[in-house]
This record gives structure tokens, C-alpha cells and sequence, in this order.
């Protein structure tokens, strides 16, 4: 996947990275002199042709603020920023953004962030709280394809934070995803950046499927099965072992990163009597088995680390045997 990543990059960065202008004091001079001209305050969607590409962009609200001269604009702690991205993007916890970002330090030149992605169709969301703009850069493509770039002007602001979404679309295997912003502001502490990217529930049912797939057909014995995407933390279950037989629970993570199945006395989430880590992967996954006692009540649990949040699917069953 490494290999891939890098192939793809060198793909974006040779087609259309050329197009982006370079870092520099220039355009920093020039946001203090002048404002870039932004998304017009009376459209709800915008249509941007960039390299013969058509993107719509449509704003989350039905108008966007003015902004404010660089002269004029306050300066914010660090903790603010994040905080306001991260409530306009909906994001509960700012140091774990999910599939996303929040960027402080805008007033330190471009930025960039890149993700491998499970195919499907994806919304980008982006936002920025506090004054200035930022020139962003949203890059999308497979290793041996062309990359689509789509480039959009989202403004910053300090009362409503006009979020703007931005479709992207990877085939169905795996993707990468490239977000680079150039800001346009006075200096640091002026503004935050942040985006979050949310895979349409179709496609998360879709990859819930290749979770099952990867476990096989149902075995003799089974008593539950379930699969579920992992986008807003673990997911767990009671389960009851009544008979006198020994039994098992079997799971498997597709996509990106690492989860950890657990096994613990029911009611106490804190004991672990037993684990074991999924690697998952989008095209290989392997799955794991714990055994555990009859005639207890266990809780079992699959949770999933930063990089698989987002990005994996995970299924399991429980057998006697």
C-alpha cells in the first residue's frame, strides 16, 4: 500500500501540483493589501471548472460572510480555533478529528494532508473560523489513473463558519486523498482550517458486506453475527454462554489501520480477560479467533484505532466449539 501511495503522489504532483503556486512572502503581502474575491453570498452552489474537470460545490448555508480586513482581524489562542472548526464541523473531540484535519498554524505557509481511502463516494467537508481565506486543494485519484483536482476559495469567518462540501469519488478498491490549502492570512493566530471527509452509508453498507464476505459462510454452531462500519468508535456486545461447551468469537477489520477485539466480564468494560488485534486491510484481510468460557456472561468489543476510524469496516461472530 506504501509502494502505491507514493506512485499515486508522484502522479498527483506531476499533473496538477504545478498549478498550485508556490509557497512564499508574496501572497501574505498581499492578503493585507487586498481581499481575494470569494464564493458570491447569493449562491447555493457554485460550479468550478478546473482542468476541464466540472466540481459543485455546495455551501451548508444559503450565504457566505464578507471578510474581514486583515487590518481589522483579531488574533485567537490555539484552543479556540480548534474548538470552533471543530463545532462547525461537528467533530465531538478536536485531537481526534477522525477522517479529517484541523490546521492552527495557517499563518506558517501551505499545508497538506493525504489519505488512503476505501472506494465509494465521499463528502468532503471544509470550513475556516476566523478572517482571511484559504485556496484549497482537493486531489483525488488511484494508483494508474489521472487525478481529479477540484480547487476552491472558502472563506474564513467568526460568526456563522459557512462550511462548504466539495463530492469526491474513488473506485471501488482504494484511493488516496490530497487536501492542500494555501492560506491568505495576516499572520499567526488569524484563522483555523478543517476538513472532514464522510463516506456515503451505501458504500459503508458496501464494505460492512466485504467484512461478512471475509468471514465466510455462517459455521455450525453459530449463535450471533453482525458487521458494522467504524466511523464513531468501537461497537460491542453481551453475550451469555448458558451450555457447557467451549466457544469462540471470530472477527475481521477491512480497510486501513488496526482494531482491537476484546473480550471482559459483562458490565465491567474496564477488564480485559482476553484480546487480540485485526490488521485490516481492503484487499486481504485475515481473521482472528479468542475462545471463552461457558456458562459466564462476557462482553466482547472490536474497537478501532485512529488510523482504521473512518476508514474499516469489522465483522464477527460467535460459535460454539
Amino acid at each position: 500500500m506504501t509502494d502505491q501511495i507514493e506512485e499515486l503522489f508522484a502522479d498527483l504532483r506531476a499533473g496538477t501540483l504545478p498549478t498550485v503556486r508556490p509557497p512564499g512572502t508574496e501572497p501574505l503581502r498581499r492578503a493585507v493589501r487586498r481581499r481575494r474575491a470569494v464564493l458570491s453570498g447569493a449562491a447555493a452552489v457554485a460550479v468550478l471548472a478546473v482542468a476541464g474537470l466540472v466540481a459543485v460545490i455546495r455551501p451548508d448555508q444559503n450565504t457566505v460572510p464578507a471578510v474581514t480586513p486583515a487590518s481589522e482581524a483579531p488574533t485567537y489562542s490555539v484552543e479556540t480555533l480548534q474548538a470552533r472548526v471543530a463545532e462547525a464541523l461537528g467533530i465531538s473531540d478536536p485531537q481526534q478529528p477522525g477522517l479529517g484535519e484541523i490546521i492552527t498554524n495557517t499563518g506558517s505557509g501551505p499545508k497538506q494532508s493525504n489519505r488512503a481511502l476505501l472506494g465509494g463516494t465521499y463528502e468532503v467537508r471544509m470550513v475556516c473560523y476566523g478572517s482571511g481565506s484559504m485556496a484549497v486543494s482537493v486531489l483525488s485519484g488511484n494508483v494508474g489513473t489521472d487525478p481529479v483536482a477540484q480547487v476552491v476559495t472558502v472563506p474564513c469567518d467568526a460568526t456563522s463558519t459557512t462550511v462548504l462540501t466539495v463530492p469526491v469519488v474513488m473506485a471501488r478498491s482504494s484511493g488516496t486523498l490530497m487536501v492542500q490549502i494555501e492560506p491568505e492570512v495576516a499572520g499567526p493566530g488569524r484563522a483555523a482550517f478543517g476538513w472532514q471527509a464522510q463516506l456515503a452509508q451505501s458504500d459503508e453498507a458496501w464494505w460492512e458486506q466485504q467484512a461478512q464476505n471475509a468471514l465466510g459462510a455462517d459455521p455450525a454452531g453459530m449463535r450471533t453475527r453482525a458487521a458494522f462500519f467504524m466511523e464513531d468508535g468501537g461497537q460491542g456486545e453481551g453475550h451469555t454462554t448458558a451450555e457447557p461447551q467451549n466457544y469462540q468469537v471470530r472477527a475481521v477489520c477491512v480497510g486501513f489501520g488496526t482494531a482491537t477485539l476484546t473480550i471482559g466480564p459483562d458490565g465491567d468494560l474496564d477488564t480485559v480477560v482476553k484480546k487480540a488485534t485485526l490488521q485490516c486491510s481492503p484487499r486481504d484481510p485475515k481473521p482472528v479467533s479468542l475462545s471463552y468460557p461457558s456458562r459466564k456472561t462476557v462482553h466482547m468489543a472490536i474497537e478501532p484505532d485512529d488510523d482504521a476510524e473512518g476508514r474499516s469496516a469489522a465483522a464477527y461472530l460467535t460459535v460454539r466449539g
